[in-house]
């Protein structure tokens, strides 16, 4: 298979081939669900892979007891199309987020209820780029395999290992436990939760990630240059230890108020290459006195490509214009990721408890603000995936039966765009974790899959 990086202005041109190429490659599904009297938001399965079953890749100095736990790959929380080989199989890259993470109850010492620790019981995990094939299946009516055929971890500028821990010190963050001890694991100013993805000029990768929250310039191996955090973010526990990229505080106030597990979501690049894309993943904290429309209104920031700086900010609404904020904030909606289809225009996929949909937001129809107030964005509803919730859980819950009891259970967390109204969406699995947090389940239970779906993309 050829590896050469492709210019976003090259890539954009092989958008329609590239998909023509996965479709004759792959089993058709025909599977069509649509939202009744909305013939727009017509969605349909193309075909579905699955990913090989693989062994968590770990540092040479990982523990045993870490070892031990023999935990797969997965947690795959964002993907980028790469290239198409010489024989016309589909690759992409993907990224893992933090590693293996669950939840222990620590019993209270005043007979309150217990409260719930979020677990890492692999800390030296090294969060993951991933290149992944689309194989056509052995057979019809199979999935094809999504293949693993490259892996970089995610290094500091010298080289030096990063971690899935947390890369701020409480409030800003909450502490990641061992499950063993329910004791907090340290701080790493080099530590990331990583979720989003897009390509760099020079072959390298933008990623988001959500602890603090920040962007990060990687190289094409994997090393990163440069951190971009909000102005006034501090990295580490104060004692002293540096992180290992050059640091620049540069994003917006208001990406210090991310909720809790709720940083930056998706990164996207802009067909031509201009401007980068990065949204939070729920709005922020709000300030006092906030109306309540604020409480759903995501921020949306448009960053230069070359140095990560901010170029503009917008606001993004949850949901359709029908729905109540109330109703929005209590189905806990959230944005999971984005794609470029144009230089101003994104697909968004939402997800809550209730609805599962794929958005397209134009940023040109309210110019590039330079000041406040801040513009809204407007969008438009291109496919509604809520039809297709039991195909998917089947599939992915290794078959279950019905949608999940949450839409947001899906766990999509990673889209491409393949083609125009053609994409790749694929779940973050959670490392099949078991109940306990501490170790993976046995048997399998969740596993991680992509779908290439087709939706309407005319106006």
């Amino acid at each position: 298979m050829t590896d050469r990086r492709l210019h976003p202005a090259v890539a954009s041109l092989l958008w329609a081939a590239a998909g023509l190429a996965l479709l004759m490659a792959s089993p058709s599904r025909s599977l069509i669900a649509s939202q009744p009297g909305d013939d727009s938001a017509v969605a349909t399965i193309e075909s579905m892979y699955v990913l090989e079953d693989a062994p968590l890749p770990l540092p040479p100095d990982t523990p045993a007891a870490s070892r031990a736990l023999d935990f797969h790959l997965g947690g795959i929380s964002d993907l980028l199309l790469s290239e198409t080989a010489a024989d016309g199989t589909i690759l992409l890259w993907g990224i893992t987020d933090r590693g293996p993470n669950g939840f222990v109850e620590k019993p209270s010492r005043d007979g309150s209820p217990a409260k719930p620790l979020r677990t890492l019981p692999v800390p030296g995990f090294q969060p993951l780029l991933v290149k992944l094939a689309l194989v056509a299946p052995a057979a019809a009516g199979k999935p094809g395999t999504l293949r693993v055929v490259d892996a970089k971890p995610i290094a500091t500028a010298d080289g030096s290992a990063t971690s899935g821990r947390p890369a701020v010190a409480p409030p800003r963050s909450k502490p990641m436990v061992d499950p063993a001890t329910a004791l907090p694991l340290p701080i790493d100013p080099d530590g990331l939760d990583t979720e989003g993805l897009a390509p760099a000029a020079d072959g390298g990768f933008w990623i988001a990630e959500e602890y603090v929250p920040s962007l990060l310039r990687l190289t094409a191996d994997g090393r990163m240059v440069r951190r971009i955090v909000p102005v006034g973010a501090v990295l580490g526990d104060g004692s002293g230890r540096q992180a290992g990229c050059e640091i620049i505080e540069a994003l917006p106030e208001v990406c210090l108020r991310r909720a809790d597990n709720r940083g930056f979501e998706g990164l996207a690049l802009s067909p031509d290459g201009s401007r980068l894309f990065t949204m939070l993943q729920s709005p922020p904290e709000p300030l006092a006195g906030a109306a309540e429309e604020d409480a759903i209104l995501i921020p949306l920031l448009v960053l230069d490509p070359v140095k990560g700086l901010p170029l503009a900010e917008y606001r993004y609404r949850l949901g359709e214009p029908t729905e109540k904020p109330a109703d929005l904030m209590a189905a806990d909606g959230k944005i999971s990721a984005l794609a470029a289809t144009g230089n101003d225009t994104l697909l968004v996929l939402e997800q809550s408890a209730t609805a599962s949909r794929l958005y397209e937001a134009d940023l040109g129809s309210v110019g590039r603000p330079a000041a406040r107030p801040i513009a809204t964005v407007s969008k438009r509803l291109v496919a509604d995936l809520a039809a297709l919730a039991p195909i998917f859980n089947s599939e992915l819950n290794r078959g279950a039966s019905g949608p999940p009891g949450k839409l947001s259970d899906l766990k999509f967390e990673g889209l491409a765009l393949l083609a125009p109204g053609v994409v790749a969406l694929i779940n973050d699995n959670d490392f099949d974790m078991d109940p306990t947090g501490a170790a993976p389940a046995d048997p399998p239970i969740r596993r991680t899959c992509l779908w290439v779906v087709r939706f309407n993309a005319a106006e």
